[in-house]
C-alpha cells in the first residue's frame, strides 16, 4: 500500500468519524427537543383544561338559562304539532 493510499484511508476514516459524530449529536439534540416539546404540550393541556373548567363554572348560569330556554321552546313546538 502506498503512502498516498494510506493518507486517503486515514482522511476517509476521519470523514466518517466526523459524519457519525455529527449524526449522533443531531439525534441527541432532536430527542431532547422532542422531550421538551412533549412536556410543554402536557403543561398546555393541563392549563387549558383548568381554564375551560373555570370558564364553564363562570358561565354555568348563562348556559343553564340558554339550555332551559331552547329546550322548553322545542318541547312547546312538539306539543303544538
Amino acid at each position: 500500500m502506498t503512502e498516498l493510499q494510506k493518507v486517503f484511508l486515514f482522511y476517509t476514516f476521519v470523514y466518517f468519524l466526523i459524519k457519525g459524530g455529527l449524526y449522533v449529536c443531531l439525534y441527541v439534540a432532536t430527542v431532547m427537543a422532542e422531550k421538551r416539546a412533549r412536556e410543554r404540550h402536557a403543561k398546555l393541556k393541563v392549563y387549558l383544561h383548568k381554564k375551560r373548567t373555570a370558564e364553564n363554572a363562570r358561565w354555568k348560569v348563562a348556559h343553564d338559562l340558554y339550555n332551559r330556554k331552547y329546550n322548553t321552546t322545542s318541547l312547546e313546538l312538539k306539543k303544538v304539532s
